[in-house]
Parts: structure tokens; C-alpha cells; sequence
């Protein structure tokens, strides 16, 4: 029998995306997964259509307190030996589950391995606007990776793979910092617990962009919670291994080029001072555009 794995889908009034969602989680051409969905207090018909499915799928309900706290609900509820993040209104393609164990199989301590993979962005109506292909940092050696980690986030958490001994053992995901819960974990584990990832270069997701995601008051405290998370893990690190990973972290983001550091100053600029609908809609173009 192969391991099993346990999709987590957190939900949260995602009446117009879930019940396809829930039909990529089924589709899996992998034989062993069991789909949990953490319904976290919505109030929208979202109750109404998990109940459809409750008969093929664990659901559980619970009161609002936010993405990590619905994905710790439904890690501590799964059976299965690895955790497959699914968001309520993206989409696995039918070979992700299988893939993304083939290649964790591979690695020699598979607990440390964070697989990911590459993705599509679609619109609200599932149209294709952009590919995701990430670049490959398999063969950096861990400290490179983790230079790279704390100048930017790298994966999707949707098309992650992370084994469950890796939860129990590292901590689940921080529920108090209320946004960016893949980034912190990413970080946690790279750099307190010699965890890696890994991509797998293949296509195996779609990423859905939508209006409710592109607000300017989500963009500006995503901004400002990386910079805090970044802080707090190298606050934990031995004196010596912080300040090497400081001196890293300044070359490395001096060495990039003119193009992505202004992009990046220009993005940042383009949120705070522009009004909502502007910059909204700015970034949502940017978004579409990025990979075509």
C-alpha cells in the first residue's frame, strides 16, 4: 500500500471556487489521500457545499481564527503520512499528489524535504493568464538556498509536499502572525532545523488570482510581516551564523539585477501611496503579465 496522503483544504467563504477545488483533490490519479476541509467559520454558502461532499471527504467546522490555525485543525486531525496544502479556490492538476511522492521518495531524509513545483495562474474564471516556472535551486548548498530564502520567498504552498514527522517534530503553522504562515514555515525549517526544499520542474498546479486577494491593506502587511518574520528567525540563530547570514544577504541583494531590485522599490512605492483601486488594479495586470 502506498503512503497515504492527507490534502488539507482551509476554507473561508469560498462558495465560488470549492466544489472544484474539492473535484482536483478527488481527481488524483495518486491511489491513497483523504481530503480534509477545515471550514473556518464562514459566511457564505461554503457549509452548504462541503455538505455535498461529506460522505467522500473529513469536514470539520470550526470558528473563525484564521488560515494556520484551519491548517493546524486539519494536521491534527489527518492520518495520513504526508500533508498536501490545497487553498479553497485553487486547483491541483490530476498528477500532482503522484509526482510530488515519487520525488520525496527520492530524497535520502525525506522528513527535511520540502518538495514544490511550478504552477499556472488563472483568473477568476479559470482562464490561463501566466506560468509560474521557478528557478531551480536544487543544487545550491543549503546556506546559498537560505541567502536566497531570506531575500525572497521561493515555491507556492499549494503545490507543496511535507511529511508529517516534520510538523510533529518543528511546530505547526504560527496561527499568531496572521498572514504569510507558508513564509514563516519555510524560513523556521531552513534555518532553525536544516530542513530543504526542493522543486520539482514540472507544472502541477493552478494558482487562481482574484480580487479579494489584491487589496492593497493585504499587500502592505505582507510586505511588512516578511520583514518581521525574516528578523525574528535570524534573532534565534547563534551570533556568529546570523551575522554571516547578514553579510550574505547584502551581497546577494546588491548582485541582483537593477530591473528586479527597482521592480520590487517601484512595487512597494506603487502600494502605499496609490489609492486602492489604482494600485489594485495595477498589480493585478502585473500579476497577469508577469510569466506570459
Amino acid at each position: 500500500m502506498s503512503d497515504k496522503v492527507s490534502i488539507i483544504i482551509p476554507v473561508y467563504n469560498a462558495e465560488k471556487y470549492l466544489a472544484e477545488c474539492i473535484e482536483s483533490a478527488f481527481n488524483q490519479t495518486y491511489p491513497n489521500i483523504e481530503i480534509i476541509a477545515v471550514d473556518d467559520g464562514s459566511t457564505d454558502s461554503s457549509k452548504n457545499i462541503l455538505k455535498k461532499f461529506q460522505d467522500k471527504i473529513k469536514v470539520i467546522l470550526k470558528e473563525n481564527g484564521g488560515t494556520a490555525s484551519a491548517l493546524n485543525v486539519g494536521i491534527k486531525n489527518m492520518t495520513g503520512e504526508w500533508f498536501k496544502w490545497l487553498s479553497a479556490d485553487d486547483l491541483l492538476y490530476p498528477n500532482a499528489v503522484e509526482e510530488l511522492v515519487k520525488a520525496a521518495k527520492k530524497k535520502s531524509n525525506p522528513k527535511n524535504s520540502i518538495l514544490y513545483s511550478n504552477f499556472e495562474m488563472i483568473d477568476s474564471l479559470g482562464n490561463v493568464i501566466g506560468k509560474q516556472i521557478e528557478p531551480n535551486y536544487n543544487d545550491l548548498d543549503d546556506f546559498e538556498f537560505n541567502v536566497i530564502l531570506l531575500d525572497h520567498f521561493v515555491g507556492n504552498a499549494i503545490t507543496s509536499l511535507i511529511h508529517k514527522s516534520a510538523l510533529d517534530e518543528y511546530g505547526l503553522f504560527d496561527k499568531n502572525i496572521g498572514l504569510l504562515e507558508d513564509s514563516e514555515l519555510w524560513l523556521r525549517y531552513s534555518l532553525l532545523h536544516n530542513c530543504r526544499l526542493y522543486l520539482i520542474p514540472k507544472i502541477l498546479a493552478q494558482y487562481r488570482v482574484h480580487e479579494s486577494q489584491l487589496t492593497k491593506t493585504k499587500i502592505l502587511k505582507s510586505i511588512e510581516t516578511g520583514a518581521k518574520l525574516r528578523k525574528i528567525v535570524l534573532e534565534k540563530l547563534k551570533p556568529e551564523l546570523r551575522e554571516k547570514y547578514l553579510v550574505s544577504l547584502k551581497k546577494f541583494k546588491k548582485s541582483k539585477p537593477f530591473s528586479v531590485r527597482s521592480r520590487r522599490v517601484l512595487r512597494n512605492v506603487m502600494v502605499k501611496y496609490l489609492p486602492s483601486s489604482l494600485s489594485t488594479k495595477v498589480l493585478k495586470i502585473y500579476l497577469e503579465s508577469k510569466n506570459n
